[in-house]
């Protein structure tokens, strides 16, 4: 059924007519006469070209620039209302849906706790459901869904097209969540892991577009984190290429969820720092409020929780060498002092050759960045 899908698509295009979109997509908006010397083509050509896209709605005029007294030039922008995508978020305490148009501009969204689920060792049905509101509340079928994506929390089988273990969640495993949302949704349904999503949305959309060599990292209630080598996704051989958040940080940490003893989870993530700072009998009700009072617990256990980022990221910084770190999450959004204190720390801890032009930027999407990553799966399958 999903080849069948993407078969339709794509026969309405021929190869030529594929590039030229990525190239529009791309720049956000190119002019006919840029689009040209970018393919190597003429601009007859692409003028019938363009004017084939715009007459299947693929393709939009947009404003017209340029500078000085001449001829401006208009440019050819993605319909955004050709395609209509949906994302599916399932991290290790939310579960978000959203609904995007051509250009991933989310349309409408909805949040829930993902306690909802964890009482079923199937959570499958009740997330359709779920997903099945949503539509019903956006006025929607399933059948006006092009394409979906899902990023998950935890690891995937990218072959096999499954869940196989989400650590924060006991009895996920073996999920075969990518056959049964087609069969439901009657569209074709992309999987992979969040950090692994959020790095295509940034590479794709993002600031990443010319970056070839990048890790994006998310720390909110568990750590995501994606690393791109050479243009390509670091996915390993059994896909668990990137768990950064479960590298050992400190075993005095106690044991994971994951199994293991003191992953970098057990000490950085939003209730570790909050179970922290109550540890060494801080008097305010949140670490945030403590922090607006410069209240030395607090800033002792944030600079704390940044020294162990820090340290992690400076040995996959050694690893790797990327040109950017890109960062998002509550934690880091919420608690600038994490944020100062891992970056002095990877540039103390990490060779000094591998930080040279090193740049360390908040991601383009924050918070909405693992939902931005499985609208990304879902709007990348149609044009890569």
């Amino acid at each position: 059924m999903r080849e069948e899908i993407m078969n339709n698509i794509m026969k309405a295009l021929n190869e030529r007519e594929i590039e030229a979109l990525r190239w529009i997509r791309r720049h956000d908006g190119i002019s006919r006469k840029a689009l040209a010397e970018a393919m190597g083509l003429s601009q007859a050509s692409i003028t019938n070209m363009s004017k084939e896209l715009i007459d299947r709605q693929y393709v939009v005029e947009g404003e017209r620039v340029g500078q000085g007294m001449g001829r401006k030039e208009v440019m050819l922008q993605i319909n955004p209302n050709k395609f209509r995508y949906l994302g599916i978020d399932i991290g290790g305490y939310l579960f978000r849906i959203a609904l995007s148009d051509s250009n991933l501009t989310i349309i409408r969204e909805q949040v829930c706790l993902i306690e909802e689920f964890k009482r079923d060792k199937d959570p499958l049905p009740a997330m359709l459901d779920k997903i099945k509101r949503f539509l019903e509340d956006a006025g929607i079928s399933a059948a006006e869904i092009d394409a979906a994506g899902i990023g998950v929390s935890g690891i995937v089988d990218a072959a096999r097209r499954r869940i196989v273990n989400v650590p924060n969640i006991a009895d996920w495993e073996e999920l075969d969540i990518v056959s049964v949302f087609e069969r439901h949704l009657g569209c074709p349904v992309f999987l992979d892991e969040s950090g692994r999503a959020m790095a295509v949305a940034e590479k794709v959309f993002g600031q990443a577009k010319s970056v070839n060599d990048f890790i994006i990292v998310h720390i909110a209630y568990s750590i995501v984190a994606g690393i791109t080598i050479n243009g390509q996704l670091l996915r390993g051989f059994n896909n668990v290429g990137g768990l950064l958040g479960h590298i050992t940080a400190d075993e005095r940490a106690g044991r994971c969820l994951c199994g293991n003893y003191g992953c970098l989870e057990n000490l950085v993530t939003f209730p570790m720092i909050k179970s922290a700072y109550q540890r060494e009998s801080g008097n305010q009700e949140s670490v945030l409020d403590a922090l607006k009072k410069n209240d030395k617990t607090a800033i002792d256990v944030c600079i704390s929780a940044g020294k162990a980022i820090g340290i992690a990221l400076s040995n996959t910084v050694n690893l790797f060498n990327p040109e950017v770190i890109y960062i998002s999450g509550p934690v880091f959004e919420n608690l600038p002092i994490v944020f100062e204190e891992t970056k002095r720390t990877i540039l103390l801890r990490a060779n000094r050759y591998a930080t040279v032009n090193l740049r360390l930027l908040s991601s383009s999407y924050g918070h909405n960045q693992g939902m931005m990553g499985a609208l990304a799966l879902a709007g990348t399958s149609i044009l890569a």
